[in-house]
């Protein structure tokens, strides 16, 4: 019976060593990944900080994988880009997208898609310096011209004849010193 007695006294100080180890580990892994996002807190796209201090790392992939998205396949030029289309394509609901949105990017969805179309309209003003804003708003997904001047006001912080007109002058006087 003494030896039964000190097997099982024996077996629950090593149960109980093994949950203090791994109580121990979980502990120093959780400190680890509160670091990391602390560290990497900072570096998403358009370089704000998020307005909330609960940031996971699965809000962060979140937020790259929709900004990657954006970038490489150009949804924005559809023009009736919804919320629920990039939803769909970055597998997550409208909800839980709308808010990641809002906290890595300061913009609703709205805006941030037509922080894309902007962009895309001046890459295209740049490789084509003939097309007129009627154009440059047709080709980048916008639905009038009075929300592409809106919405180009409101990024660039100048209408886009005023930026095209800068832009231009730029690059003819650039053409003229070669």
């Amino acid at each position: 019976m003494d030896l039964l007695t000190f097997f099982l006294g024996f077996l629950c100080i090593l149960v109980l060593a093994a949950v203090i180890f791994l109580l121990v580990h979980l502990h120093r892994k959780n400190v680890q990944l509160k670091a990391f996002l602390e560290n990497n807190s900072g570096q998403q796209a358009g370089g704000s900080k998020p307005a909330s201090s609960e940031v996971t790392a699965i809000d962060q992939l979140l937020y790259d994988r929709c900004c990657r998205y954006m970038t490489e396949r150009r949804p924005f030029l559809v023009k009736d880009f919804s919320l629920q289309d990039l939803a769909n394509a970055v597998y997550t609901n409208k909800g839980y997208l709308s808010k990641t949105i809002n906290r890595f990017s300061g913009k609703n969805f709205r805006q941030y898609v037509n922080y894309y179309r902007v962009m895309y309209a001046m890459e295209l003003f740049r490789n084509n310096m003939s097309l007129r804003i009627t154009d440059l708003s047709e080709l980048s997904g916008f639905n009038s011209v009075t929300s592409f001047f809106q919405s180009f006001k409101s990024v660039m912080g100048e209408p886009p004849s005023h930026w095209c007109s800068r832009v231009r002058r730029k690059y003819l006087k650039s053409m003229k010193s070669d």
